[in-house]
């Protein structure tokens, strides 16, 4: 009968599996074989804690490494990665194993930051059958993320070697060209993978426009078709035809392929609200950028002006320990800083939820280097997401409210995204009322002419597009003398590329003007020298707007759907100069065409800009303050009161005062 119970069990049977099995728990309940394969049943069946159980019965009365290794399996799949390793590990202690239960460990220990012991059994994997491709891969990845690039390379080559026409090896593979801006190598292996969400952010990288509709098409039917797992959802932003609902279904999948275990397990481990320290809210702040990084460009001052009488801040960094501006002010700031950049997820996780943390605010989203397996696991009552990322997460497990205003996250908008919106007054990005700028160099010494219109975009080549990239050239038409003055790409290629897209709209190339990359107090000091910023769209400018608009430079801006290409419009309304705000490309053109050809409002747009910027509430960040600190209240008081769960947003009144 064991027998045939393996033999239903092989076949899929699983029904027939049980019954037989359940028939040899009769006869002997303490038959480890026969537990260990109801065990197996129960993983079949995707039902892992009674599988654990199954198991650990199993390995209690025989200590097969068999057992061991399927109990980690039941372990594994529950996101329980430290009893996992350490049921692998037994198994693998009493007899070698296959390469496919090295490769598991390895990911175990990967996911609990052990690269050193991840790395070991990739390689033992690798040892025991070296044509064992996920193996390859996954040192790959592994590779890639420890800074060895080249190894990473190799590993991947090695993978396609063995597996040519495996679209998630080419996937990967395409990530390391592209993070190395090795762009049209990358593009053609994201093309082998069918990865079109790729292709067209890599495209506008390049600013290789060519076939770019159809491309973008394409990308938005991989995400409706559901045919990619894992679909990019900030390099979607490009897309000017992006839907807002297939953005947000973007970021489900994403989360789902990435923090499913974690998602999955949410409800026995989700943190239950408690006041704290007298009342005061306790906030935790998730980042991997508290450093001279444009994150902290924004947010230091409110770290520094929140009012401890009212709220204990802590900040939970997992990115790298530098010596830099921000760090002696960090040390300075009112709250506690805890390094959690060595601990798992888990352990991180842990740490909060011990902390007392209530609102627990993940500054990252799905930006590079995120760790939303930490907010996955529920550590606080209250997860927020706020402005790393300017988008849904596409999954409620994942943040609770999502901090916006009304212009970039209206209220009649509440569907496009997964979470509860909570507004701000006025703008959902703070400012930094410290920060600081060098000496304003001359217009020869920043590669510009002494006269004309200085037309700029700081922005990032992959935010430009041909669309609005035509619109530039029309407005260097239509100003003699005047020139665009661009941030310098990372690859030289990008440059050829622009110079031959201005040539082919009748400019002169020369009239492109590339800036140096600069710390932030030389590269506010330059932007004076600038007239106009040109926002972009459909992904507008960030954290580059604010830039300007402190530095005295209007920006006129385009809006469109989505929380991304509704920042610019946020901007400039809470630095009081709304009539800058377009709906499209030729209200655009003309509003910035009419700027340029009227020198004093021009220069009062600027002087306005500057003589109130201790004021404007773009700028006031002691203001910013007390509305952030009185939004975190009304959230606390909604979920203690009874309305948790609501989707209606929490819209904050500008008139309020306490």
């Amino acid at each position: 009968m064991l027998q045939a119970s393996t033999v239903a069990l092989q076949s899929g049977s699983l029904i027939k599996a049980e019954i037989l099995i359940q028939q040899l728990l009769k006869r002997d309940p303490r038959d480890a074989e026969a537990i260990h394969l109801l065990g197996i049943t129960r993983i079949e069946q995707k039902r892992f804690p009674e599988a654990e159980q199954c198991l650990r019965k199993a390995v209690a009365i025989n200590r097969n490494p068999t057992y061991f290794i399927n109990l980690g399996l039941a372990l594994a799949s529950q996101g329980k990665d430290a009893q996992a390793r350490d049921a692998y590990q037994a198994g693998i202690a009493l007899e070698p194993q296959a390469a496919r239960v090295y490769n598991n460990l390895g990911t175990i220990l990967d996911r609990m930051q052990d690269r050193a012991g991840a790395e070991l059994n990739y390689r033992r994997a690798l040892a025991t059958d070296p044509r064992y491709c996920l193996a390859h891969r996954n040192l790959g990845i592994l590779l890639r993320e420890t800074g060895r690039p080249h190894e990473s390379e190799t590993s991947f080559r090695q993978a396609l070697a063995i597996e040519p026409e495996t679209g998630a090896i080419w996937s990967t593979y395409a990530d390391l060209l592209d993070s190395l801006n090795r762009l049209d190598d990358a593009e053609a292996a994201y093309r082998q993978a069918g990865r079109w969400d790729s292709v067209q952010h890599v495209m506008r990288q390049a600013a290789s426009w060519d076939g770019l509709d159809e491309i973008d098409a394409a990308a938005i039917e991989l995400v409706e078709s559901a045919r990619f797992a894992n679909p990019g959802t900030w390099e979607l932003l490009g897309i000017p035809s992006m839907p807002p609902a297939v953005h947000r279904e973007a970021g489900r999948l994403f989360a789902l392929s990435r923090w499913g275990r974690e998602l999955n397990a949410q409800g026995a481990s989700a943190a239950t609200p408690r006041e704290a320290d007298g009342h005061r809210l306790k906030i935790g702040y998730l980042s991997s950028d508290f450093y001279d990084h444009a994150t902290m460009h924004l947010l230091a001052g409110v770290l520094e002006l929140h009012d401890q009488s009212c709220v204990d801040v802590h900040l939970y960094s997992y990115g790298p320990s530098r010596d830099d501006a921000f760090t002696s002010r960090i040390a300075n700031m009112p709250a506690t800083f805890h390094d959690v950049a060595a601990a798992t997820d888990a352990e991180a996780a842990t740490q909060i939820a011990a902390d007392g943390i209530q609102l627990l605010v993940d500054l990252k989203g799905f930006t590079t280097g995120t760790r939303l397996g930490i907010s996955a696991r529920r550590p606080a009552p209250v997860t927020l997401n706020w402005l790393g990322y300017p988008g849904s997460l596409g999954h409620s497990g994942l943040a609770d409210y999502l901090i916006g205003d009304p212009v970039v996250t209206p209220p009649a908008h509440a569907d496009h995204f997964s979470e509860t919106l909570a507004l701000m007054p006025h703008c959902y990005q703070p400012n930094d009322h410290r920060r600081e700028s060098g000496p304003q160099p001359t217009h020869a010494e920043a590669g510009l002419p002494e006269t004309g219109i200085v037309f700029c975009s700081f922005n990032q080549t992959l935010k430009f597009g041909p669309t609005m990239f035509s619109v530039w050239c029309r407005l260097l038409a239509a100003v003699p003398g005047s020139v665009l003055w661009l941030l310098e790409p990372p690859v030289p290629d990008v440059i050829d590329n622009l110079r031959k897209e201005a040539t082919a709209r009748g400019i002169d190339a020369s009239r492109l003007i590339f800036a140096d990359r600069l710390k932030q107090p030389a590269h506010l000091a330059r932007l004076a020298l600038a007239d106009i910023a040109l926002d972009t769209f459909p992904c507008n400018s960030h954290t580059t707007g604010s830039d300007a608009l402190w530095a005295g430079v209007p920006m006129v801006t385009r809006s469109g759907a989505l929380f991304a290409s509704r920042v610019g419009a946020s901007l400039l309304r809470a630095a009081g100069l709304g009539e800058l705000v377009t709906e499209d490309d030729e209200t655009y053109f003309n509003v910035a065409l009419s700027l340029a050809s009227d020198p004093e409002r021009l220069a009062a747009l600027s002087a306005q800009l500057i003589q109130r910027r201790e004021t404007l509430p773009l700028f006031n960040t002691a203001q910013f303050t007390r509305d952030l600190e009185r939004l975190y209240k009304a959230i606390w008081q909604r979920e203690t009161s009874g309305e948790a769960g609501t989707k209606a947003p929490i819209v904050l009144s500008a008139e309020e005062r306490e």
